[in-house]
């Protein structure tokens, strides 16, 4: 491999292209402009003066050589050098252009949008250097000609199974490799991927701390256009964020041709969590497990997901243990309850959106008990617990109680919260809950103590 291919960091190519979620794609890039070089800045009327006297090109007109990488972990990379005389600025940019050759083909690379993290500009050899990522917009990479898609697949971020459902082929005994699901009448494989092991590892010593592991993929199907497919994927991913209960973003979203060769891919800035393994369904290759949840969920999700009331609560149930601080963590468990218990007031027809915004937590919870006939047993609110926790985090207060009292608090909230919106979406099997503070299953609609005390 050619070393400037990732310059300024030549020494680190190995490191930054093992495990990468899309391999190298070398080529000419073209910047249109970057934000900074359009203020009224001083600085940025003399660089424009003096561009337009022909002291140094403007960015249009400078060609870079570009390299392309998705790494194991983080965004997208768009490695740009050369541009003699030519500026980049850490700043934002517009209309970032890669051309070139790769394994799979001509490709051209389409940046709406994107970020110069790095940049430097060496005054001897009057060459610039910079290192950006796509931000805010989808960046695009299309290969040679357009052509019929027949398969999607895409990289997952966090999403992890022990053990699948389905042999890779039909001559393979190997049945841990993929795990297959059904939702809408279409199959979706999940797959782990060529180096899921040292991946593993990786994340287990907390050397890396989000990866994909695995892939997903589905068949297109008759009338589907590319938005009808990316919107299914993005359900697919939404629903796995809700059992994995972090964010599992798609970095790379491939679409394939009848031969397997990809025909574009959409590569994103997805958020990234922690990976952690507190997923809410145990043993999900069990055809009671998340196949039967995606039988159930999946055109309920699609719904919520277009619905402006729903749209909030999957981040919540995704970024409750993100945050560093206990009181943070509290603080995103009790907004999500709020949202949900508000949102499940207003839809039953019991109370309008005005009347649930006004009510604080405790007044919500006994409308839910009296109004929707909710169990919600006395353990979840003895004493003032609740109340006293929600001023404390949204005021800035002190904690209640001490950190271990609240943390069993939060987890039955958590847990609880976990337990409703599934029931909302339609599932009725089990999930991985505790039996008197140990590891166990127990029916999604249990709130008992036994069950729902850490």
């Amino acid at each position: 491999m050619d070393p400037r291919a990732l310059f300024p960091l030549a020494n680190d190519i190995e490191r930054l292209t093992r495990h990468a979620k899309l391999p190298l794609h070398t080529g000419t890039a073209h910047v249109l402009r970057q934000d900074r070089a359009e203020s009224d800045e001083p600085i940025a009327k003399l660089a424009r003066a003096m561009a337009d006297h022909g002291m140094f090109p403007k960015l249009s007109e400078v060609t870079f050589e570009g390299s392309l990488i998705v790494p194991a972990t983080g965004d997208g990379l768009i490695f740009l050098r050369g541009g003699k005389g030519a500026r980049l600025n850490r700043d934002f940019g517009h209309e970032l252009t890669l051309e070139g050759e790769s394994n799979e083909g001509k490709f051209r690379l389409h940046c709406p949008r994107f970020y110069v993290k790095k940049a430097e500009y060496s005054t001897d050899e009057r060459q610039t250097w910079g290192i950006a990522t796509p931000v805010n917009e989808t960046a695009t990479l299309s290969y040679g000609d357009a052509r019929p898609i027949a398969r999607v697949s895409a990289v997952i971020n966090n999403f992890d199974f022990d053990q699948g459902n389905h042999p890779a082929d039909a001559h393979s005994s190997d049945d841990r490799r993929i795990l297959r699901v059904e939702a809408d009448g279409h199959s979706i494989d999940f797959e782990r991927r060529d180096d899921y092991e040292a991946l593993r590892t990786l994340l287990d010593i907390g050397t890396i701390r989000s990866t994909a592991l695995v892939t997903f993929s589905f068949d297109s199907w008759e009338g589907a256009s590319e938005a009808d497919l990316e919107a299914f994927a993005h359900d697919v991913k939404g629903l796995c964020t809700i059992v994995a209960r972090q964010q599992t973003g798609l970095p790379v979203l491939s679409f394939l041709d009848t031969n397997g060769r990809p025909v574009k891919r959409l590569l994103g800035n997805p958020i990234e969590s922690r990976y952690r393994r507190s997923y809410i369904l145990d043993d999900m290759h069990r055809d009671s497990s998340l196949p039967k949840l995606f039988r159930q969920c999946f055109s309920e999700f699609g719904k919520l997901g277009n619905a402006t009331r729903w749209q909030t609560l999957p981040a919540f149930c995704a970024s409750v243990e993100d945050p560093p601080y206990l009181e943070q963590k509290c603080a995103s468990v009790l907004s999500g309850l709020e949202l949900l218990l508000r949102n499940s007031l207003i839809e039953a027809s019991v109370c309008t959106a005005p009347d649930a915004e006004k009510k604080p937590l405790p007044e919500l919870i006994g409308a839910a008990r009296s109004k929707l006939r909710w169990e919600i047993p006395s353990h979840y609110t003895s004493g003032d617990r609740v109340r006293m926790l929600r001023n404390a985090v949204s005021h800035g207060s002190s904690l209640p109680e001490g950190p271990g009292e609240v943390r069993e608090l939060l987890d039955k909230w958590s847990l609880f919260l976990m337990r409703r919106f599934l029931i909302r979406l339609g599932y009725d099997g089990e999930i991985a809950s505790p039996k008197n503070g140990y590891a166990s299953t127990s029916p999604v609609s249990d709130f008992s103590e036994a069950c729902n005390s850490f």
